[in-house]
C-alpha cells in the first residue's frame, strides 16, 4: 500500500513538473495595413480578436481571407469614427463574428445603422465595451479596456484598450493623443495616436509612457506622419514601425519576450514575411 501511494505521488508530481514546463502559445499581434486608419488583429491560442476594421471596405476582410479567417470570437469598434468602421460590414458579411462589442454610440450615426441591423437580424451578442472590462482572448491573451478621467461634458468618444499577453502589453491609442489614464501599468508596445500627427503627440504623455516600441497606423498618401512626432518617439529611444513604410506591422510574444516584424500582402493575395527584429525581453 505504502509503495502504491509513492508511485501515485510520483506521478502526481512528474505530471505537475510536464505541465510547468510547457511555455504559453505564442500570440502574434497585427497592426493591419489599412492606410490611415486602424484595424488590429490578435491571433492567439487559435482564437482571433479584430479591433476596429479600418476606413476601407475590403482591405481588413481581403486580410482576415489571406489568412485563412472564417470567423472572429471577438470583434471590438472602439469609436464611430470611419478610419475604424468603413471595412465593418464586409468583414461581417464574410466571418462568422461570435461577439461584438463597441462604445455604445452607434445610434448616433445614421452610417452605423446597417451595422446594427445586421447584428440584430442575425443574433449576434451585443455589448458595450465598458471601462475596466477585462476580456479574454483564449487562455493567454486578454484585452483590457483602460479607465480614463473623463471631461465634464462626458469624455472622449472612443474606448482606450490595452492588449495584455503575460508581462507584454500594448496600448492602443487613437484620435486622443494624452487621455488621461487612470491605469499607470507599464507598456512596451504603443500604438500612435492620430496617425502621428502633430497634434495627437504630447511629448510629456510618451515620456511617461517610455515605450520600448511605437508603431503608427498611416497611409502612403500625402507626406506621412509627421516629422516632429516621429522624432520626438525615437527621442525617447523608442523603435518606430510605420505601415505606410513596412506594411502590416506583427508583434509576437509568448508572454515573456516579443519579437516584431512585418508583412505585405503580395497582388495574388498571400502574405510574405519580410523583416524580423531581435526578440526582446520586457523592460
Amino acid at each position: 500500500m505504502h509503495i502504491n501511494q509513492s508511485v501515485s505521488f510520483l506521478a502526481i508530481f512528474l505530471l505537475l513538473f510536464s505541465l510547468s514546463c510547457v511555455s504559453a502559445e505564442e500570440t502574434t499581434i497585427h497592426v493591419i495595413d489599412v492606410g490611415t486608419g486602424d484595424a488590429v488583429l490578435v491571433e492567439s491560442a487559435g482564437k482571433y480578436a479584430l479591433i476596429d476594421a479600418g476606413p476601407g471596405r475590403n482591405t481588413t476582410a481581403d486580410y482576415l481571407a489571406g489568412h485563412n479567417i472564417t470567423g472572429l470570437d471577438l470583434f471590438l469598434v472602439t469609436s464611430m469614427d470611419h478610419g475604424k468602421t468603413g471595412g465593418i460590414l464586409e468583414v461581417m458579411n464574410r466571418t462568422v463574428v461570435h461577439d461584438f462589442r463597441d462604445n455604445g454610440a452607434g445610434g448616433l450615426y445614421p452610417q452605423y445603422a446597417r451595422v446594427l441591423e445586421k447584428i440584430k437580424n442575425e443574433s449576434i451578442p451585443h455589448s458595450i465595451l465598458t471601462e475596466g472590462d477585462l476580456i479574454p482572448i483564449g487562455t493567454d491573451a486578454a484585452i483590457s479596456v483602460v479607465p480614463v478621467n473623463r471631461s465634464a461634458t462626458g469624455g472622449y468618444d472612443e474606448a482606450v484598450l490595452k492588449i495584455i499577453i503575460g508581462n507584454i502589453s500594448m496600448l492602443l491609442l487613437s484620435q486622443n493623443g494624452s487621455p488621461d489614464i487612470l491605469d499607470h501599468d507599464p507598456i512596451q508596445i504603443l500604438r500612435v495616436p492620430d496617425h502621428g500627427s502633430r497634434r495627437g503627440y504630447d511629448a510629456g504623455f510618451i515620456h511617461r509612457l517610455r515605450p520600448e516600441v511605437a508603431v503608427i497606423s498611416a497611409g502612403r498618401n500625402g507626406d506621412g506622419p509627421n516629422k516632429a512626432t516621429v522624432m520626438g518617439l525615437e527621442a525617447t529611444r523608442a523603435e518606430v514601425y510605420r505601415t505606410d513604410l513596412k506594411g502590416t506591422i506583427l508583434i509576437m510574444t509568448d508572454g515573456e519576450k516579443y519579437r516584431t516584424g512585418s508583412s505585405r500582402s503580395s497582388p495574388a493575395g498571400s502574405i510574405s514575411l519580410i523583416s524580423v527584429i531581435e526578440t526582446r525581453p520586457p523592460g
